[in-house]
C-alpha cells in the first residue's frame, strides 16, 4: 500500500506532455503515443483514495524502456520495416499489419537478449528473454496493487 501510494504521489502530478516528449525523443511512433491518453487518465478509487493508475502504468513502461534500451530499438526498427511494407504497392497495405507484429516481436526479443548481455543469433532464446522482462515488469506492477489492498 505504501509503495502505491508513494508511486501514485510521485506521478499523480505529471502531465501527458512530458511523457508525449520523452516518447517521441525516444523514438516511439506519434500515433503510438497519442494512444497513450486514454491509458494515461485511467483512475481508480481505492479505500477512499483516488489512485492514477494510468499514469503509474504509463511511467513504469517507460522507466522499462529507459532500462532496457536494445527492446526500444528493436521495436523502432520493427516499426520502420512494417512501414516500409506498407508502401509495398497492392499488398502492402494488408501485409503491414502482420509484419509490423512479427518484426516489432521479434526485434524486441533481440534486443532484450542485448540487454541482458548475451546476444544471441536463436529467436526463440531471444523471446523467453523478452517474456521474462515483460512478466518482471507486470509483476511489479501487481504487487504494488496487492500490497495496497492487502494492507486496507
Amino acid at each position: 500500500m505504501f509503495e502505491l501510494t508513494l508511486l501514485n504521489a510521485e506521478h499523480a502530478q505529471g502531465q501527458l506532455d512530458d511523457v508525449l516528449v520523452e516518447g517521441l525523443a525516444l523514438g516511439i511512433p506519434a500515433e503510438i503515443m497519442t494512444r497513450l491518453s486514454t491509458l494515461w487518465s485511467l483512475t481508480k478509487v481505492f479505500a477512499g483514495e483516488v489512485i492514477a493508475i494510468g499514469r503509474i502504468i504509463v511511467t513504469q513502461i517507460f522507466a522499462f524502456l529507459r532500462s532496457h534500451p536494445g527492446i526500444a530499438i528493436g521495436v523502432l526498427l520493427g516499426a520502420a520495416v512494417g512501414a516500409l511494407t506498407a508502401g509495398i504497392p497492392f499488398v502492402g497495405p494488408m501485409l503491414a499489419p502482420l509484419a509490423s507484429s512479427v518484426s516489432m516481436l521479434s526485434g524486441a526479443a533481440i534486443g532484450s537478449t542485448v540487454d541482458a548481455g548475451n546476444p544471441s543469433s536463436d529467436l526463440l532464446v531471444a523471446i523467453i528473454q523478452l517474456a521474462r522482462n515483460f512478466f518482471e515488469l507486470l509483476q511489479s506492477i501487481f504487487l504494488a496493487v496487492r500490497d495496497y489492498y492487502s494492507a486496507g
